[in-house]
């Protein structure tokens, strides 16, 4: 487990190599922040990571300009356009860092369905993830993930991971039941936003204990019954593969090709 994601921290600063590498070029005018950030957002579909780039880019492409123009002389100018790149080196990789945990968290998501470009990654989509209604299977995958996140509960984690499993296998055999699953099972993030809720009262009593083993138990319910679903569904393909190999071997045997 890393430290913003489920996957393992050797994972998290391999993705954040180009991170620490900007953050050691210490040199004046040799920044490479905005390429990092362009990569990133290219990466993730962030755009307002990729305008910030831009910006930063345009800053860095002015800062050499001056320097060309100062150079060779220690004038008030000069002495501006020096400290101009140690502040854009200090905000560039600043903001890479800032922005390292959510980079991070798309490029999680990148692994289970292709991301679409977002605006942000702030509060508005945070609102997003956590309504109630469901419309289409990237919205429900993230809205998992993001619950995932919030609930502090081992066996939650490893129910929601098989589900998204699942649900993953199921839109790549049939993009139609995968649409109805989203109907049969939408209860699932809302018992997660529940138990969430639950997990932050921070009532330690009966009550709401009875409530949370109420949910993890809905919770591996619907994991198994997903399961059963995804499994009967390739059962039937299987049912439908063999009917069609039996038809192609009586043919074979029917032209001499193949014996007994």
């Amino acid at each position: 487990m890393g430290w913003f994601t489920k996957k393992s921290k050797g994972w998290e600063m391999r993705q954040l190599t180009l991170t620490f590498l900007s953050i050691l070029m210490f040199i004046p005018f040799v920044h490479i922040h905005p390429f990092v950030m362009m990569s990133q957002a290219s990466k993730s579909k962030v755009r307002v990571w990729y305008a910030t780039a831009l910006v930063l880019l345009a800053v860095e492409i002015a800062l050499f300009g001056s320097l060309i123009y100062f150079f060779g002389s220690f004038s008030r100018g000069m002495l501006l356009t020096i400290a101009g790149s140690s502040l854009s080196y200090i905000v560039g990789n600043g903001l890479l860092l800032n922005q390292a945990k959510h980079y991070l968290q798309r490029l999680e998501l990148g692994e289970v369905r292709e991301l679409k470009w977002i605006s942000t990654v702030g509060s508005q989509r945070k609102l997003e993830l956590a309504a109630p209604t469901l419309d289409t299977p990237q919205l429900f995958i993230e809205r998992l993930m993001y619950w995932r996140k919030q609930i502090d509960n081992r066996i939650l984690h490893q129910e929601i991971d098989k589900i998204i499993r699942l649900f993953h296998l199921l839109e790549k055999k049939d993009i139609r039941e995968a649409e109805k699953f989203l109907v049969r099972h939408s209860t699932v993030v809302n018992v997660l936003m529940q138990y969430d809720e639950l997990e932050n009262a921070n009532l330690q009593n009966a009550v709401t204990r009875e409530s949370k083993d109420k949910m993890v138990h809905i919770i591996r319910q619907a994991s198994q019954a997903i399961e059963q679903e995804v499994t009967d569904l390739f059962r039937v393909g299987m049912l439908d593969i063999s009917a069609e190999t039996d038809v192609y071997l009586q043919s074979l045997k029917s032209r001499n090709l193949l014996k007994d």
